[in-house]
């Protein structure tokens, strides 16, 4: 199991939880899959619940064809062969009325939490159990950084920026030879240069040139690239951590401009999404600094309702920002008001993206440092880019 169970029953006593029942079929819950860390990927075709009591001993339910799964998880094992001996098992362990933790949200209001499906959440009420969201406790678990987290954050924070400033320098050359460098060809250097540089990702980087960059998860075709060519606006997002277990992400995206000046269309969208990114650091340091923990929904109407006000409000398309951990995009709060309503609360260690962006037809503009509330206070880390780079 990732965390201790000590850890584990401290923080179902803090959420004043009676206990967290993990379910899973096929594979159908990554949270509790990444709770219990198996050494290798299980075969799972039959239904597993991991019972961890906020006291006490837990207890796996099994089914006698996969009894031998798991056997290095604290706690007893009860096997079961049918779907009646599994609900007289679970009867006769699950305490009715106090609050259950598992992984769903109410109205499915945080996809990132909703993993057990609807059939086994009537299932489980129809025994009496009451269930609750286990969103806030996967937060207090699993999401909050320690020094080994920050300090590897740091690592991958100068390899994704030294490897920023070579694809500028790159690019650069490029125009200046007047040679038509590809997305596709500096999407494979950046990709060979984070292997170089011992970084690891879920995916590779966005190259985005001239319309491209309109489109906030570009990804290069092989059979369409595209070549830089004056004029255009180039989009750079770079995210990976280190290769070891307990890494954290980076994840940083920069712009610049294919040309000397940047041009008064690009020059406002630009000023709107720094204005946007620097209204709510200034936001976050003084809820922070006067003891708050403000709501990753709030957070994000803060960018939100700047970039409106600039008169791009419609075409700001994503949220504000996104948990980063192990993942680089995490369980924990998300800076969210649009795609969900997260009402979670920014609290210490927890780490997050900041990337406000505004996405038109003809071009794209967006800036991400990541964030940290880090023992009382909040850290940036990343460069805070002024202005587009001109290249």
């Amino acid at each position: 199991m990732r965390h201790s169970l000590a850890t584990i029953q401290a923080a179902l006593r803090a959420e004043g939880l009676a206990g967290w029942l993990l379910y899973d079929f096929r594979g159908s819950n990554p949270i509790a899959l990444s709770l219990l860390a198996p050494s290798g990927p299980p075969m799972l075709t039959r239904r597993f619940l991991y019972w961890i009591p906020v006291g006490g001993e837990p207890l796996r339910f099994q089914s006698v064809v996969e009894g031998h799964l798991f056997a290095d998880l604290p706690g007893g094992r009860r096997l079961f062969r049918s779907w009646r001996e599994l609900e007289r098992l679970l009867r006769d362990a699950l305490p009715a009325g106090p609050p259950i933790a598992v992984e769903y949200s109410p109205s499915g209001a945080l996809p990132t939490v909703s993993h057990m499906d609807a059939g086994s959440m009537e299932w489980l009420r129809g025994m009496g159990l009451t269930l609750v969201s286990s969103a806030d406790l996967v937060q207090r678990v699993e999401a909050p950084w320690d020094e080994e987290a920050l300090a590897s954050h740091r690592q991958a924070c100068r390899a994704v920026e030294a490897l920023r400033r070579e694809a500028v320098g790159t690019l650069r050359e490029a125009l200046a030879a007047g040679r038509p460098l590809l997305d596709t060809e500096l999407q494979a250097r950046l990709i060979a240069g984070m292997r170089e540089a011992g970084l690891t990702s879920d995916h590779p980087p966005i190259v985005a040139f001239g319309p491209d960059s309109g489109n906030p998860h570009h990804s290069p075709d092989p059979a369409q690239p595209r070549a830089l060519a004056p004029g255009q606006v180039v989009l750079l997002d770079i995210w990976g951590k280190r290769a070891h277990e307990n890494a954290v992400y980076a994840d940083y995206t920069w712009m610049a401009f294919a040309g000397d000046a940047l041009p008064e269309a690009e020059s406002r969208v630009w000023e709107a999404v720094r204005g946007a990114r620097d209204a709510l650091i200034d936001w976050l340091r003084a809820r922070i600094a006067a003891g708050e923990a403000p709501r990753g929904c709030d957070a994000d109407r803060i960018a939100r309702d700047h970039i409106a006000a600039a008169g791009f409000g419609d075409f700001f398309l994503h949220r504000t920002g996104h948990n980063l951990g192990r993942e680089d995009h995490g369980p924990g709060v998300n800076l969210d008001d649009l795609e969900a309503r997260d009402e979670r609360r920014i609290v210490d260690g927890m780490a997050f993206s900041i990337e406000p962006g505004i996405y038109l037809e003809s071009f794209g503009m967006r800036t991400e440092v990541n964030a940290l509330r880090w023992r009382g206070e909040l850290l940036i880390t990343g460069e805070l880019q002024k202005s587009p780079e001109l290249l």
